[in-house]
């Protein structure tokens, strides 16, 4: 991520605000890059960029300045601006106007010789842009929810992601619709009149039940996992004690799928998650917001040639083993014999038909057991937490789960690097899911990202 600072004459204008919406915006879009424009109020401001993957907006700078905000995806990225990864490009359509309209706010601070923002302001603005762009995101079309809203929710799940009630790490899910359309008996503002109310987090943990509140703020009614019927027609049954769905916030997730708004959903590391239309669009992690690797998925599509439905399925087993704290490492090959040197086959699941049954060690006949034809997200996740790693074939057949490969110590790095290393090496792609929750890309033996880090 990148900013830089531009003008269509000789001098550029102090504008420590603008620096700090453009590195805000810079560290929520992730592979991009953000230039500030600026231009004399009285001359003619330049066309702004066009193309895949580019957003602009323009708008009043410091005083006596015009100035234009472009935000840019990574050259990798830009080509797979798709439909695959439509809520990423939400994002960025809305990112530019969000920047400009909370530079706007800050004028004041934008003299000549004001000095740099400190720590204290910069988490503001980085908090304030986010809300600008839940404003002006399209799952927030129709009566427009107050701006104000999406900061209390946050400020309020901010607080809560550093209390304890009861020994529990609290979790807690709202989404913001407006369902229910009729006047309510009882009126209860979200979060005010929930604040001294200590049991009203573990009521609506997001994982078995969350609040519905409306666009006006008022609290309605709780929707359990295991009821979505009551406002969600022809719902299916959701396993709410199932850790792949409750823990990473599933529930908030359907709820924006069937009933449209902005679902929020603390988890109990701390991270604050953001979903729109079913997907997860921002998250919130120690003080900073990334929009949630949309485009890691294009990316690995685009890496193992064109298949789609496996690079979604690596993915989503990632991130619910990230959601559950376990590590792992998942990996997708291009020819299952590259296998051969690295990987014994005993722990090859693809192999367990080809060996003489009576030779057989006992690992091996533990694969008649397992059930992963056709694979899910699920299995690959429940696989994939076991200790070794887990290999997919491009066309999303399991290969081996549980596997140890064969690397060589290292002094400088763990067991699960090293391993994920040399597996990169001969692997299209190796997803390298620590204790912590951050997800390590890696390709050719080399670290390419690191998300959630």
């Amino acid at each position: 991520m990148s900013w830089v600072l531009t003008s269509t004459v000789e001098c550029v204008p102090s504008d420590p605000v603008g620096e700090a919406v453009a590195a805000a915006i810079a560290g929520i879009l992730g592979n991009s890059s953000v230039e500030l424009r600026y231009a004399p109020e009285d001359s003619p401001f330049p066309p702004a960029p066009d193309g895949p993957g580019i957003a602009s907006a323009v708008g009043d700078g410091p005083p006596g300045w015009k100035v234009g905000l472009t935000v840019r995806l990574a050259e990798r990225i830009a080509p797979l601006a798709t439909p695959a990864i439509a809520p990423l490009l939400e994002i960025l359509g809305v990112l530019p106007d969000a920047g400009l309209r909370v530079a706007a706010r800050f004028a004041s601070l934008a003299r000549p010789d004001a000095a740099p923002l400190g720590p204290a302001l910069h988490r503001v603005i980085r908090d304030l842009v986010v809300i600008e762009v839940l404003g002006l995101h399209q799952a927030s079309a129709g009566p427009p929810a107050r701006s104000a809203l999406f900061a209390e929710t946050i400020e309020f799940l901010i607080e809560l992601s550093g209390t304890r009630v009861e020994s529990h790490d609290l979790t807690h899910g709202v989404i913001i619709t407006d369902v229910l359309r009729d006047t309510p008996r009882l009126e209860l503002n979200y979060p005010g009149d929930l604040r001294t109310v200590k049991r009203a987090p573990l009521l609506f943990d997001g994982q078995r039940s969350l609040l519905v509140v409306d666009r006006q703020g008022r609290a309605r009614t709780e929707l359990q996992s295991h009821r979505l019927h009551r406002l969600i027609p022809d719902a299916g049954r959701a396993d709410a004690y199932s850790p792949e769905f409750s823990h990473t916030g599933s529930l908030v997730a359907e709820a924006t799928r069937r009933l449209g708004g902005i679902g929020f959903f603390l988890r109990a590391d701390r991270t604050i998650w953001v979903f729109a239309d079913g997907d997860p669009i921002l998250i919130r992690h120690a003080e900073h917001w990334t929009t949630f690797p949309l485009a890691l998925a294009a990316a690995i599509t685009n890496a193992i040639g064109g298949n789609a439905a496996t690079a979604d399925l690596l993915v989503q087993a990632a991130f619910i083993i990230s959601a559950q704290r376990h590590g792992a490492i998942l990996a997708i090959v291009d020819d299952p014999e590259d296998l051969d040197a690295i990987v014994s086959p005993k722990d090859r699941y693809d192999l367990r038909n080809s060996l003489d049954p009576m030779a057989m060690q006992p690992e091996t006949r533990l694969h008649h057991l397992i059930d992963a034809e056709p694979l899910d997200a699920q299995t690959l996740a429940r696989l994939a937490a076991l200790d070794g790693a887990t290999i997919l074939s491009r066309d999303g057949r399991l290969l081996a789960y549980g596997a140890i490969v064969a690397s060589s110590d290292s002094q400088h790095e763990g067991a699960r690097t090293a391993a994920a290393t040399t597996l990169s090496q001969s692997a299209e792609i190796v997803l390298k899911v620590s204790a912590d929750g951050d997800i390590t890309v890696l390709r050719a033996g080399e670290v390419i990202t690191t998300l959630l880090g």
